[in-house]
C-alpha cells in the first residue's frame, strides 16, 4: 500500500516540475520539501493501517474470547438450572409435609402413616451450584469481554442473587438441627421416618428396619406443642427457602436466555 503512495508521489514529482522560474537550488529545496511532506504523509498512512489493522486483529481476538466465554457460561447455569430443578421438587415435597402434619389431626393416624408423613418432611435438599467458571470470569475481568452491558450487569450479580438463598438454607439447617431433630428424637424413632433409604438416588446396600415402640409415643407427638411448634417454624423456614429458589431460578433462565440471544449474532 505504501509502495503504491510512494510511486504516485514519484510520478507527480517528475511529470510535473515546478512551473515557475526560479534558481536550481530554489527548484531542489521545492522538490526536497515535497518529497519530505510526501514521506511524512506515507509514514503517517503506514500508522493509522498499522493500527487499524492492529485493532482489527484485537477485536476479533475478543469476540472469539467472548463467544468462547459465553459457551463456557451458557454450560454452568444450564447444569445449575438442572440441579436447581431436582433441589427445588424436593423442597417443594418437603414443604407439602410439612402443611400435612400442620393441617392434619394426627390423633387420627396410624404411627406408620406419622412416620411416612414426617419422612416426607423432613427430607430437604440444599442448592449447590457450580460457580468455578463465573467466578473465574469475574476475577480475571474476563467478563469485561462482553459487550451486553445488560447480560454483564446479570452476570456480576450472581452471587448476590444466591446470597438470600444461602442465608435461609443455613436458617433452616441449624432449625434442623438444633431443634426439630432434637424434639423428633424425643417422641418417635427417627428411623422409622427415614424413607430416604428407598429413594432411586439415594439407594443403600443395608436397610435399616424400623423399630417398635408404644402407641402411646405417638400421641404424645400429637398433642405435643414443642413438636407443633418446630414443625411449623420447620414450615416457615421452608417456605422462604422454596420462595428464593424461584427467585434463583428466574434469574438463571433469564441469563440463559441472555447469553442465548448473544451466541445466535
Amino acid at each position: 500500500m505504501i509502495k503504491f503512495f510512494r510511486k504516485i508521489r514519484h510520478k507527480l514529482l517528475t511529470e510535473n516540475p515546478p512551473k515557475r522560474s526560479g534558481s536550481v537550488r530554489a527548484g531542489k529545496f521545492s522538490k526536497y520539501l515535497i518529497y519530505a511532506i510526501g514521506e511524512i504523509i506515507l509514514v503517517v498512512i503506514g500508522i493509522l493501517i498499522a493500527l487499524q489493522i492492529n485493532n482489527w486483529n484485537e477485536n476479533r481476538k475478543d469476540r472469539k474470547q467472548e463467544r468462547l466465554l459465553l459457551i463456557n457460561l451458557q454450560k454452568e447455569f444450564t447444569k445449575n438450572l438442572n440441579q436447581l430443578s431436582l433441589d427445588h421438587e424436593i423442597n417443594l415435597n418437603s414443604l407439602d409435609g410439612l402443611y400435612d402434619i400442620l393441617s392434619t389431626d394426627l390423633q387420627t393416624l396410624k404411627p406408620q402413616e406419622i412416620d411416612e408423613l414426617v419422612g416426607k418432611a423432613v427430607v430437604f435438599a440444599t442448592f449447590d451450584p457450580g460457580t468455578g467458571y463465573i467466578n473465574q470470569a469475574i476475577n480475571s475481568g474476563k467478563l469485561d469481554l462482553i459487550q451486553n452491558d445488560s447480560l454483564k450487569m446479570y452476570l456480576s450479580q450472581w452471587s448476590a442473587e444466591l446470597s438470600d438463598l444461602n442465608e435461609d438454607g443455613i436458617i433452616r439447617r441449624d432449625h434442623w438441627i438444633h431443634s426439630l431433630q432434637p424434639t423428633l428424637r424425643a417422641q418417635i424413632p427417627i428411623r422409622n421416618t427415614d424413607n430416604s433409604q428407598t429413594r432411586p438416588d439415594y439407594m443403600r446396600s443395608k436397610v435399616i428396619k424400623p423399630i417398635k415402640v408404644p402407641d402411646q409415643n405417638y400421641v404424645d407427638f400429637a398433642n405435643s406443642l414443642d413438636v407443633d411448634g418446630a414443625i411449623y417454624d420447620q414450615y416457615i423456614n421452608q417456605y422462604f427457602v422454596v420462595i428464593n429458589e424461584n427467585n434463583v431460578e428466574e434469574y438463571i433462565k433469564q441469563v440463559l436466555r441472555m447469553i442465548e440471544e448473544e451466541l445466535k449474532r
